[in-house]
């Protein structure tokens, strides 16, 4: 079964000031489907559709028409699914809490007891190089530990799916950990979804990837694939990807 099926999805903006505004069309008729526990890179470069379409799959963002599938049942949208988690370009948080007390705040875990949510933030944090900083205020932290915190919330959860949006761009001391603990929540039947405008960048991560360009999917490509091989097969804005990842 799918873990998510995407069906002719649309989304448009209106851009200017209220008496001059014209549409702009986001998704154009997006076509995707990602196989439970696969690992799929989503990508292209900037204002391609990626962010406004991780966005309506989740339920964040209302589609202007098209149809969202989870787990086989059709989703309408109006709030996230429990069992999916969204990770943010930007992560926010309270900057006077520590990571601990973020952690503990914002991971939806209610339902999780509390020596049990205890043990998965420590071991997050662990695998994603933060537990020396469990005691830190997020003020303090760098966007690189920050973007951690944010994976490290996701995992936490422990959810079918994670959804992570350029969450990977700019990392550079914690990437390494960020993709052993992204290919660990795979490896346990995790399904991934992340976004970059880099290839390169979430290659490591995945095992398929997928190309926007101007609110459309235009094609996908194995990530182990020797893409200089292929490059005479590609389209325009597969072959720009292609190259940059190569």
């Amino acid at each position: 079964m799918p873990a998510l099926s995407i069906r002719s999805l649309r989304k448009s903006f209106l851009l200017g000031p209220a008496h001059s505004a014209r549409r702009k069309e986001a998704l154009s008729g997006v076509d995707l489907e990602i196989d439970e526990g696969e690992a799929v890179g989503i990508v292209g470069c900037e204002g391609a559709g990626k962010t406004t379409l991780l966005l309506c799959a989740a339920g964040l963002l209302c589609r202007d028409s098209g149809a969202v599938s989870w787990h086989g049942s059709w989703f309408e949208g109006g709030g996230i699914l429990p069992g999916v988690a969204y990770v943010p370009p930007v992560p926010t948080y309270y900057s006077f809490l520590t990571v601990r007390e973020s952690l503990e705040y914002y991971s939806n875990t209610e339902d999780i007891p509390e020596k049990r949510r205890r043990t998965l933030i420590e071991n997050a944090c662990a695998r994603l190089g933060l537990s020396g900083q469990l005691s830190t205020p997020i003020s303090e932290l760098s966007t690189d530990a920050l973007k951690r915190v944010a994976i490290a919330q996701a995992l936490v959860e422990e959810p079918r799916v994670m959804l992570l949006d350029s969450t990977l761009d700019g990392l550079t001391i914690g990437s390494v950990h960020a993709r052993v603990a992204l290919g660990d929540a795979v490896a346990a039947g995790a399904t991934l979804i992340v976004t970059s405008r880099h290839a390169g960048v979430v290659a490591p991560v995945v095992t398929r990837i997928v190309v926007m360009d101007a609110g459309r999917v235009t094609g996908s490509f194995a990530a182990e694939q020797r893409v200089g091989s292929v490059f005479g097969e590609l389209t325009p804005p597969m072959r720009h990807i292609a190259e940059r990842m190569h």
